[in-house]
């Protein structure tokens, strides 16, 4: 994705990455992964799993099924498992960019402990971060109030980063 960007607008960019769920957590597994050139400047994360092998996802109807599928075996290492290789925060080291974080406190997708984790993880890296929760669900991010605080929250954030 970035160097079909750079070469088709003919520059190098930073870049800040923005999902939500499976769009959050691909936007934390790219940038927390190895990337020799720090091309991604930022990630905002809403409600996206962070650590699929946390215990908190057995209840989720549908985990049997991302287990299984979600990464092909041959394009994990040895020495990973599988579920590991696709859970953004074992990627997590000190180099990784800073993330916006944003759960409801009522999600029955992604588990509660997700935001708890992922902050963890992101503290132990000394890494900038900050992480917020809603009340509502898995989709209710978007509904007043809650929109109205988290584009606040993202533009704060952003002009924070900025200045490093």
């Amino acid at each position: 994705m970035v160097r079909f960007l750079e070469n088709r607008f003919h520059y190098t960019p930073h870049f800040i990455l923005l999902g939500n769920s499976a769009g959050g957590h691909l936007s934390m597994l790219y940038a927390y992964q190895p990337d020799s050139l720090k091309k991604i400047k930022a990630v905002i994360n809403i409600v996206g799993p962070a650590d699929l092998s946390d215990p908190g996802f057995k209840n989720y109807q549908d985990y049997s099924f991302v287990e299984k599928r979600l990464v092909d075996p041959s394009q994990s290492k040895p020495e990973t498992s599988p579920i590991d290789f696709v859970s953004p925060v074992k990627w997590i080291d000190k180099t990784s960019p800073p993330t916006l974080s944003y759960y409801g406190n009522t999600d029955h997708v992604i588990p509660s402990t997700q935001g708890k984790i992922l902050d963890s993880i992101l503290n132990q890296n000394h890494v900038i971060h900050e992480s917020y929760n809603f009340n509502g669900g898995h989709l209710d991010w978007d509904q007043s109030p809650t929109d109205t605080f988290l584009i606040d929250k993202i533009d704060l954030f952003l002009k924070l980063i900025d200045k490093k």
